[in-house]
């Protein structure tokens, strides 16, 4: 009796959770569609407003979702274009405040711009700016920066607190750590199993925070940095209609809109800066586009000879003619994307046969997603099969997928 209370309690609240998650998204995409309406007939100040309800009804979520940051990024780039035309800059406070508790929003062309305006601002008032950054010399900034320097001056207080007595642990525990550490990898070395590669991991984490020797090579591959600016919203609207054609063609429901959100979601748990998941996010919607370039017969045949296997296998090759639209800039990635998905970690896969981190880590992303909404979903060569085992039927094949890749999806589902 007890068990079964139990299950039926466990059972009304995944159905609360679900009917809250669905709420919101509905919700989302209502005031997504007023945002784009407005940011389209030049009524930035409406837009803005209209995008932060999307962003504040999201923000008690784990992350906000990449429709909602890559409409919002440029409706606060022409909004603030707005403030520094009509000289409203009381109205600059407010995108600061807003900024501060929506910070995926933030880029490069928001952050100089935003200087631009502090810059004029305190020229029109006689105040000589001779630093970079956003200006405490400003009126409109003299509260946030007070409230700043209190906050830092009191985490500096406990911090000193804490270093110094870190400092003592730190050499009492020094020459126990250095044991541990030889004990660590001389473990590592030896085991085979999925914890093998933790160190794999831990290095890959930390290049996201600024090293150069990348998971895969992404940033020396790309010359991609902190630099970089998001997608051109454009860009985000062409791959989703591209990837709504190849889903028709291949009769395979959303499956576009599905990987390519689990993409973004790993590639972010696995610490790839915003504006590069974001591109990932782009890339995948359109990673199967070369089956545009087959008979749509053969895509939905239930049996297929040897010479129809070796035609279906071409769609990697025939992918870049359809991708003409993508900017220079990020090109390589969606060709990678699109040509080297079905590459193994044991090098058994084609069209190239490349191996573990020589595989790029976009198509390594792509491989373990596309594969779990496959094997999560209704194929003609398949059952379905639920979550959990979809995850261990991955873990399991280690000489196909990324171990680093599938840990990080499990750790999100």
């Amino acid at each position: 009796m007890c068990t079964s209370v139990k299950r039926l309690i466990s059972l009304c609240i995944v159905l609360v959770n679900v009917l809250w998650v669905g709420s919101a998204e509905n919700q989302t995409e209502k005031i997504l569609v007023k945002a784009n309406d407005k940011y389209t007939s030049r009524q930035y100040k409406e837009a803005y407003d209209e995008i932060n309800k999307a962003l504040k009804l999201n923000s008690t979520r784990d992350f906000i979702p990449v429709n909602v940051l890559i409409l919002a990024e440029p409706i606060y780039f022409s909004y603030l274009e707005k403030i520094r035309e009509d000289r409203e800059y009381v109205a600059l406070e407010d995108v600061e405040e807003k900024l501060f508790y929506y910070p995926q929003v933030e880029s490069g062309r928001i952050n100089d711009l935003i200087m631009g305006i502090v810059r004029e601002h305190a020229g029109s008032q006689g105040v000589q700016v001779s630093y970079s950054g956003r200006q405490a010399a400003n009126p409109f900034y003299e509260r946030t920066l007070s409230r700043f320097v209190n906050q830092t001056q009191k985490q500096n207080k406990q911090g000193m607190f804490i270093l110094g007595t870190l400092c003592v642990v730190v050499v009492l525990f020094l020459t126990f750590l250095f044991a541990v550490l030889l004990l660590c990898i001389h473990t590592l070395k030896q085991q085979q199993s999925r914890y093998g590669r933790v160190r794999g991991v831990l290095s890959g984490r930390t290049i996201y925070s600024g090293g150069k020797d990348t998971l895969g090579g992404v940033t020396d591959v790309y010359a991609m940095g902190k630099n970089l600016l998001p997608p051109p919203r454009e860009l985000a609207v062409q791959c989703e209609k591209l990837g709504c054609k190849i889903d028709m063609i291949t009769s395979r429901r959303n499956n576009s809109k599905n990987v390519s959100e689990l993409v973004y979601k790993v590639a972010f748990q696995l610490g790839v800066p915003q504006e590069e998941a974001i591109i990932y996010f782009c890339a995948a919607m359109v990673y199967d586009a070369g089956f545009l370039d087959l008979s749509p017969d053969l895509l939905i045949s239930k049996s297929l000879s040897g010479a129809d296997w070796d035609e279906m296998k071409s769609h990697v090759e025939k992918a870049a003619k359809f991708l003409r639209f993508v900017p220079k800039e990020y090109k390589q990635i969606f060709i990678d994307a699109a040509s080297k998905h079905h590459e193994n970690m044991d090098g058994s896969g084609y069209p190239y046969g490349l191996t573990g981190d020589s595989i790029p880590l976009v198509a390594r992303l792509i491989h373990v997603c596309e594969s779990f909404v496959s094997i999560i979903s209704v194929r003609n060569y398949h059952e379905i099969k639920d979550r959990e085992k979809a995850i261990e039927e991955l873990e399991a094949k280690k000489e196909l997928y990324d171990s680093e890749i599938v840990l990080a999806l499990r750790e999100i589902l």
